[in-house]
């Protein structure tokens, strides 16, 4: 019988361990090869502070940046020909199942005193955020990954706009529609929509956890393990309602071609002053006040009326990689507080770090770090499976047939609930 996989608490095991990157160096001279999913915040941080890293050990990095749309399955393939490609990977936490055969534990190196110092690199400053932020990671008492970036959906929201309409922010699933409502305008009288109430995350890789933040908002979710799955699980009531407010949105208020966007379309959508709110990550939040690419800048709000996913990034080592310990430093350097502070204030990312989350300095320019936090305490994980991808992808694939009008919510619902059941008994759950 397959057994689920469940999320270990992982702190009491680590505290044992010393933990940060202290005298001793790898090897010098060699390359270490990184790979990162491209257009994430914390990238544009890590390569302009790499310098630092380079100069203090004697290696090279070389980053390989890879759509998100594509990196999972690239990495795998390389993976799984074990053609030591990479010493670094960046492990999306929906990933992290299917990246778990190819990574290598971190707990030999947390057991080198020489190398770590458990009250420097400060674990608990990940877990007082959430728990989730190192759970995730662990398996069977071994740690895969130490996170350096987290994310969770906001509100974003046009302040100008709701003040005008004498509107507050949205504080639940209905009253983001009734304000999206209201704020869908045509406003010069030429019978042409200018400003939309929201945009849509409505792509196929991006749909699902859209709709999710709606589901959760309404009282619905996943049972604690896979193997508890029934086909009410997505097909019942709550579901339904969330489905059908979801396309009232995308019929009345977004714009038609929600259906090809995911976060970096909609928050273009927003930094281009055409929708007056969105469902967007918050790593978003940096962009509507860059003044060379935004024209709503100091006009964006952000709010937390819907529990949503609790993304988080970490970094890991291949079994492959040829240089462990040189990856194992960068990893601890890249994820340390002084680095993740740099990175935060140099890319606009968000940190897994509370200290950084809560630091006065950047809470004060940075708006969102504020319902960010508040958001933390209603994360939600979805399971952390290898068929993860397949259920996504089969209530993805019902959820824009609403959108066209192909099938009606109740269908929709009907297909994804067999759909996932027939892959998780496929992968032996009831067994």
């Amino acid at each position: 019988m397959k057994k689920g996989i469940c999320i270990f608490a992982t702190l009491f095991m680590l505290v044992s361990y010393g933990l940060v990157f202290a005298g001793a160096a790898p090897k010098k001279g060699k390359e270490l090869k990184i790979s990162l999913i491209a257009g994430f915040p914390t990238n544009i941080g890590i390569k302009s502070l790499v310098s630092e890293f380079e100069k203090e050990t004697g290696m090279k990095v070389t980053f390989i940046e890879t759509g998100y749309g594509a990196i999972l399955e690239k990495n795998l393939v390389d993976l799984s020909a074990q053609t030591g490609a990479y010493d670094v990977l960046h492990v999306e936490s929906i990933w992290f199942s299917e990246y778990l055969p190819y990574l290598y534990p971190l707990n030999e190196f947390m057991e080198d005193s020489e190398l770590f110092n458990e009250e420097e690199y400060d674990l608990e400053d990940f877990t007082s955020y959430t728990p989730l932020t190192m759970d995730v990671f662990s398996r069977d008492e071994n740690l895969y990954g130490l996170p350096h970036l987290a994310g969770i959906p906001l509100c974003f929201y046009r302040k100008d706009l709701l003040d005008k309409a004498g509107l507050k922010p949205p504080k639940n699933m209905d009253e983001y529609y009734k304000v999206a409502k209201r704020l869908t305008q045509d406003t010069d009288g030429d019978g042409t929509i200018d400003i939309y109430g929201c945009a849509l995350s409505a792509k196929r890789s991006a749909i699902v956890d859209e709709w999710f933040s709606f589901f959760f908002s309404y009282g619905g979710g996943l049972p604690d393990r896979p193997e508890q799955y029934t086909k009410m699980t997505f097909n019942n009531p709550t579901a339904l309602k969330a489905l059908k407010l979801y396309k009232r949105l995308y019929d009345e208020c977004a714009p038609p071609e929600s259906m090809t966007w995911e976060f970096g379309e909609v928050g273009s959508a927003m930094q281009r002053g055409v929708v007056a709110m969105m469902w967007n990550w918050s790593n978003s939040g940096s962009w509507y006040d860059d003044a060379e690419s935004s024209t709503v800048v100091g006009k964006v709000g952000a709010s937390v009326p819907w529990p949503g996913r609790f993304g988080v990034n970490a970094l890991g080592i291949p079994k492959d990689a040829e240089n462990k310990e040189g990856a194992f430093k960068f990893i601890t350097w890249a994820t340390s507080k002084d680095i993740t502070y740099k990175v935060t204030v140099a890319g606009g990312a968000t940190p897994c770090r509370l200290s950084v989350l809560t630091n006065p300095e950047l809470v004060k320019e940075r708006w969102w770090f504020e319902p960010l936090r508040e958001a933390g305490r209603y994360a939600r994980m979805y399971w952390i499976i290898p068929e993860w991808s397949a259920i996504d992808d089969a209530l993805a694939i019902e959820l824009q047939k609403v959108l066209t009008g192909d099938i009606s919510p109740e269908e929709a619902l009907r297909r994804a609930s067999d759909n996932a059941y027939k892959i998780l008994e496929e992968a032996g759950y009831f067994d």
